[in-house]
């Protein structure tokens, strides 16, 4: 019986690691691990719904890198993306950002609670 609990908690186990590392390499995070990416972000943030002529006033990165930075950021959710004219506009997702977060946040409170269940002394410490 003991034997039968292990096996199926290791099956959870391994289920829950695969998860989140499908989770945690996503092109999400990817997109996320690039400083000059994180910097033109934060000027999308800055200055709303904004036009690369718009961004490039306060960056000092290449025009052509913060328009790739753009397109990637868009790809995975965080900005939004509308062409008006001869402009295309970007401004944060906000909602489909945060989902994601969340969703990365479940994953591992799932493994945690597999993999690192409470000690009792800290059960008891908590009531």
């Amino acid at each position: 019986m003991v034997a039968k609990h292990r096996v199926q908690s290791e099956k959870k186990k391994e289920s829950a690691i695969e998860t989140l590392n499908f989770v945690l390499d996503s092109k999400f995070l990817s997109a996320l691990a690039e400083p000059s990416r994180i910097e033109v972000l934060k000027q999308v943030i800055r200055s709303g719904k904004a036009d690369i002529s718009e961004l490039t006033k306060n960056l000092t990165i290449d025009r052509s890198v913060i328009s790739r930075h753009l397109s990637i950021l868009q790809e995975v959710g965080i900005l939004e993306r509308e062409k008006s004219g001869k402009h295309v506009y970007y401004e944060l997702n906000p909602r489909v950002a945060i989902q994601k977060f969340r969703n990365i946040l479940e994953h591992l409170e799932e493994l945690v609670a597999i993999c690192c269940p409470p000690i009792e002394s800290e059960q008891s410490s908590k009531k």
